[in-house]
Formats: C-alpha cells, structure tokens, sequence
C-alpha cells in the first residue's frame, strides 16, 4: 500500500497537479490579508476633500494678493503683479517632489509605529522633510530672486517688455515672493507630513490662519 501511494504522488507530480498547501501556511495567508482592512468610500471622499482643501491654500494666498493689490493699488500693479504670480506659482512646482517624498516616507513611518506605539521614528522622518525644505526652500527663493528680471522679461514678451513700470513691479513681486519660499516650502513639507499621518485638521487650520494674515499684510503695505 506504500509503494502505491507514493507512485500516485509521483504520478501527479509528473502530471504537473500541484500539491495541496500546509494548513500551517494557508492559516498565515488567511490571516495576513483578513488583517488588511480597505477604507469605505466615505473615508476616501473625506480624505479627498480635506487633501484638496490643504493644495488649495496656494491659490487661495496668490487670490488674496491679486485682488488687495487690484482694489488697493490699481491695474497698472495688477499687471505687474499676474506674471510674478505665474512665476512664482508655477516655480514652485519644481519642489513638488518633496511634498510627495515626505508623505510616503512619514506614512511608512507611521504605519510601522503604531505597532510598537513608539513614534520616534515618525518623529525624526518629519524633522529631516522640515530640514531639507527648508534648504530646497532657501535654494529655491535665492534662484528665484536671483533670477527674477530674466523670467519677467520673457514672460511678457515684447509687447510688455518695454514697459519700464510694469517690469520693475513684476520683478519686486518676484523677488519679495521668492522671499517667503523657504518658509512655502516648510509649510508644504510638513502639511505633506500631516497626510502621511491621516491629520487633516491642523494644515486646513494653518492654511485660514495664513490667509487671515496674508489679507491683514496685503491690507497694511499694498497701498504703501
């Protein structure tokens, strides 16, 4: 009777029939993925809007200052100020990567500490995306500063080009923009992290803080 069974467990390893799996390993497997847990529908759509609500503070801030500096100043300092906008904003997607590296890497992080309860990896993951913002943040706005009479120049073309007032506004726009980029940057890192950590309610405070203090300058020194 031995001889048969293991001729019929050669024969159906030759046939190509795979082998049952241990119970040992098909427990594990069962296990694993049962503790795998998939967000509903309503938790994304949450997560969504609170995401969009945090991206949006850079359009809100730049929406503030075109319309202070349009009701406050006038059109002449409007045209000047839509190209340094478009300047500045469009530049700061250069530094995009570290918004995406520091919400991977803080939610790997985090993820890994909430099984030992001990954040302190999550922790130093945040401390080293707020201190290389900051460094990209201060080489960004030096380049930007730096750089500020080429870029206007070329974006309004010919046409603006000539225009000797509009061209110095632009440009003081650039370069007292380029000014607040390290700390653009720094805000950007660590609402990156705050998503990383599934924390949506401290970036949206901050961004209606930013923007109640961003109207109050724009309303203090636009008209000077």
């Amino acid at each position: 009777a031995t001889t048969y069974s293991n001729h019929d467990e050669n024969n159906s390893i030759n046939n190509g029939t795979p082998r049952s799996q241990p119970l040992a390993s098909i427990s594990e497997s069962t296990s694993s993925s049962a503790g795998l847990e998939a967000p509903s529908v309503s938790t994304i759509i949450r997560f969504a809007f609170g995401c969009v609500g945090i991206w949006l503070c850079g359009p809100i801030l730049s929406l503030i200052d075109t319309s202070a500096v349009g009701l406050l100043s006038g059109t002449a300092q409007q045209a000047a100020l839509n190209p340094a906008i478009t300047i500045t904003d469009d530049g700061a997607l250069l530094v995009s990567f570290m918004y995406t590296a520091a919400t991977n890497l803080v939610a790997a992080a985090y993820d890994k500490d909430k099984v030992s309860k001990d954040y302190s990896n999550t922790i130093n993951t945040v401390v080293t995306a707020l201190q290389l913002g900051s460094i990209v943040g201060i080489i960004f706005g030096v380049v930007l500063g730096g750089s500020a009479s080429y870029f206007v120049r070329i974006l309004l073309g010919k046409g603006q080009g000539n225009n000797v007032a509009v061209v110095c506004a632009a440009e003081r726009y650039v370069r007292i923009r380029a000014l607040g980029m390290p700390a653009a940057v720094i805000i950007g890192a660590a609402q990156s992290a705050c998503i990383g950590m599934k924390d949506l309610r401290s970036p949206l405070v901050v961004m209606v803080a930013a923007a109640f203090v961003n109207l109050l300058g724009d309303i203090i020194f636009v008209p000077s």
